[in-house]
């Protein structure tokens, strides 16, 4: 009896591991001329966050980005799958990959946060944003 339940305590927290993201922003920061964002040139493309649908799943609180300025910088996510074991979204359950595209010359905010409360229209920024700035395609 007290193997199984160490077995079953064993399952539950390998499950729980399973739903996830990946906050791929973070490694686009750069610092140039002492201003810390994420450079692109205009009509590049680069993923900024995976997430990962598994076990228990998300419970209302999903992961989610957006461009405060669509018409320069775009934020589109697709439904995909990792080919990669444990890396987010996930070889069986799949998930989300979402991917920034520069549009047109200028600088804009991404924010970041639970995908169901974020919200482009507020005048506030919110305190996790991330400068993007487009640059002339090189």
């Amino acid at each position: 009896m007290r193997v199984n339940i160490i077995i079953l305590a064993g399952i539950c927290v390998l499950l729980q591991a399973c739903a996830g993201s990946r906050a791929s922003y973070e490694a686009l920061i750069e610092t140039k001329n002492d201003t810390a964002a994420i450079y692109l040139s205009v009509g590049e493309t680069k993923e900024v966050l995976a997430i990962s649908n598994g076990f228990p799943g998300w419970w209302g609180i999903y992961p989610g980005i957006a461009s405060l300025s669509p018409d320069i910088a775009s934020v589109s996510c697709n439904a995909e799958r990792s080919i990669i074991p444990f890396r987010s979204p996930g070889v069986v359950l799949g998930g989300e990959v979402c991917y920034l595209t520069a549009n047109k010359l200028g600088e804009t905010w991404l924010i970041h946060g639970n995908k169901y409360n974020l919200d482009i229209s507020s005048p506030e920024l919110p305190d996790d944003k991330v400068k993007l700035i487009v640059t002339k395609a090189e």
